[in-house]
């Protein structure tokens, strides 16, 4: 498929996902019309995805002071009840630059906030190291820089392999949008570690999830679209 309406590029890298078991019921109030909960072994997830964001272009135009930066976001799976599509929502997403939340949350109805994420990347000997920090909270992850391909079928296959991005608007509609890159990698993860402050960046609502997994993603160049997928 030969994107037309793309409006945005950069590149996101060094991804760690950690993911969580949750109810169900607590999701569901954010889902937009027409998705449902894609559940994995009859589980409900939610991720927290913590990145780098690198070489930003709104339209094809550079944005100045805006070409390297941490995020983290929190995001569940879920579906299409009219095709069946597999995407996730995003719950909040958090950035270190005022323009970007501004242009996500005005222009295209994303739940984004302002925070001073930080990052900190080390490479050594095929050895990476990164670490996501916000007040001193962090998520880190430490491995190789060979990588593997995803395993159909499997939990991590279930939460990298996501292209669509479901979005609830002001009038009560789903916009989607689709994410082109090549398919991504997992680095060889020698181990993980959060803090647990993290999650309070999650609404209040949110009690009582399970972490269950960790995945090191290594990223690429990614152009995203706005419309609909059928």
């Amino acid at each position: 498929m030969k994107p037309t309406n793309i409006f945005m590029k950069g590149h996101w890298q060094d991804l760690i996902i950690t993911t969580f078991e949750i109810d169900k019921e607590i999701l569901e109030p954010y889902l937009p019309k027409d998705t449902e909960i894609d559940l994995f072994n009859n589980k409900a997830l939610l991720s927290m995805v913590a990145f780098t964001f690198t070489k930003v272009s709104f339209f094809g135009f550079r944005v100045p002071f805006h070409q390297n930066f941490g995020q983290i976001n929190f995001r569940c799976y879920v579906k299409s009840k009219i095709n069946n599509t597999k995407g996730v929502v995003f719950i909040k997403e958090f950035a270190p630059k005022p323009l970007i939340t501004l242009i996500a949350n005005k222009f295209y109805n994303e739940p984004y906030h302002f925070k001073n994420i930080t990052y900190n990347k080390f490479i050594k000997n095929n050895k990476i190291a990164l670490e996501y920090n916000y007040k001193g909270a962090k998520t880190n992850a430490k491995g190789r820089l060979t990588t593997n391909e995803l395993t159909k079928n499997t939990l991590e296959h279930f939460v990298v392999d996501r292209s669509i991005a479901f979005i609830k608007n002001r009038k009560s509609k789903t916009l989607q949008y689709r994410i082109y890159h090549k398919p991504w990698q997992l680095y060889h993860l020698d181990n993980a570690s959060f803090d647990k402050e993290l999650l309070n960046l999650l609404p209040k609502t949110f009690k009582n999830i399970k972490h269950i997994s960790t995945c090191f993603v290594d990223g690429s160049s990614v152009a995203v679209e706005k419309g609909k997928f059928q």
